[in-house]
């Protein structure tokens, strides 16, 4: 039997994954001897669901409340599963597996912690406690042992997931609320740490909704890539004494190293130096050549300027994301002049980004709608006339996946061995 005091800790770890909606995802690998494939989030858990009652193979039954995204996450778990044999009970059984059952070893691990001094090889993989671990006389391995004793724990974190989640619709795992601060997306910390690369001149651009600071830091040249890249951050703010900007942009540039007008490197290059940054901008670049058959062609015409995050605070006049970006856009062709070609991560920020075949249907249609509109007003900016070449469009569904990005390397990397 778990002691009352293992129980309270356990659970107390488990309610903030639910203020979060992330079951111990960082925990995923360490936590089984084989890749845990289990659902880390409700969010996925729905997913899930919709691809398993979609198309014409599909296993269940689409349950109601996913054809209705306004409807409760408490009346989707007592919605029937049926399956292709039939009923088999509410679909609380199966979130009771895959979000309390499943996740414990996870649990454990956050729980009693100490990563860095885990045996990896052992406790890890059991995702058991020893004796060193403990903190209370009732907690010891064999009670953690004792299936049973899993069982009621899932119970247990099944009434704390239904208390503190049931009430939420099934459109609020799949939108972004505004938070304290204002925006959807962006926090401060947001920036690269102050010891990468070098701080160019802060540039201050007037515009009619406030001033907008631009900031640039250049990266250390690479030899082998012969590509140079730079962060550039702009915030805007009506106040100049705000701590908070009421817009922002930020982005990547990356300039190749030329030889007569022609770039000496291609597009291993401008994937290996973003790759040097981090996941999302290596995901970033990818996108650009897998959603554009003319990439290559636009590097050989010029220099690129990545926009991944561009956002008005809901308190800020409308009108200042665009004063921001103009501004941002129209410094950086200023200082990079080889700069031809704009890149923008075009999604809306109110919705999550996920593939049609995970999402409600409702859902779906709302956020196609959404980035039509998102789209035609930035091509109403005119961007490609600003930095006197082209403005292009990708989708980042990756976000800044480590996986993804290692799997997107490895590839490119074997297209590069084969490339004459």
């Amino acid at each position: 039997m778990i002691g009352p005091t293992l129980r309270k800790r356990l659970i107390a770890v488990y309610e903030t994954w639910l203020n979060e909606d992330d079951f111990g995802q960082r925990y995923v690998e360490v936590c089984r001897p084989r890749q845990d494939a289990g659902v880390t989030s409700v969010r996925q858990f729905l997913e899930v669901l919709m691809r398993l009652s979609s198309g014409p193979h599909a296993q269940v039954e689409r349950p109601v409340a996913l054809e209705h995204p306004d409807s409760t996450f408490l009346q989707l778990l007592g919605s029937p599963l049926v399956t292709q044999a039939g009923s088999r009970g509410p679909i609380e059984t199966l979130a009771h597996h895959s979000l309390c059952l499943h996740p414990i070893p996870r649990l454990l691990f956050e729980a009693f912690g100490h990563q860095d001094q885990i045996d990896s090889d052992a406790q890890a993989r059991t995702g058991l406690l020893t004796e060193s671990d403990s903190v209370d006389s009732d907690i010891s391995t064999p009670q953690l042992n004792d299936p049973a004793d899993h069982v009621a724990l899932a119970d247990t974190l099944m009434m704390a997931l239904k208390s503190k989640l049931g009430h939420r619709t099934i459109r609020s795992f799949f939108t972004v609320d505004v938070a304290s601060n204002g925006y959807r997306l962006w926090e401060p910390q947001m920036r690269a740490p102050s010891d990468a690369g070098s701080t160019l001149a802060r540039h201050v651009v007037q515009t009619s909704a406030g001033d907008v600071s631009i900031d640039l830091r250049r990266y250390p040249d690479d030899g082998e890539t012969h590509v140079r890249a730079y962060e550039w951050c702009a915030e805007l703010r009506g106040v100049a004494a705000s701590e908070l900007p009421d817009a922002v942009a930020y982005g990547m540039a990356y300039c190749l190293e030329r030889i007569e007008g022609l770039p000496v490197g291609g597009k291993w290059d401008l994937m290996t130096a973003a790759d040097c940054l981090a996941d999302v901008d290596l995901l970033q670049v990818n996108a650009f050549f897998e959603q554009h058959h003319d990439a290559e062609a636009l590097i050989d015409a010029g220099d690129l300027a990545f926009v991944w995050l561009w956002e008005r605070s809901s308190g800020a006049h409308p009108g200042a994301g665009q004063a921001c970006l103009r501004a941002a856009l129209t410094d950086l062709r200023r200082r990079l002049r080889t700069v031809r070609t704009v890149v923008i991560d075009l999604k809306p920020y109110q919705y999550v980004v996920s593939d049609g075949a995970g999402m409600p249907t409702a859902l779906h249609i709302e956020k196609l709608e959404a980035l039509d509109r998102l789209q035609s007003f930035v091509d109403g900016l005119h961007l490609d006339a600003m930095v006197k070449g082209h403005c292009r469009y990708i989708v980042n569904r990756d976000g800044d996946d480590p996986k993804a990005a290692m799997r997107v390397l490895g590839l490119a990397g074997l297209a590069q061995q084969d490339a004459p």
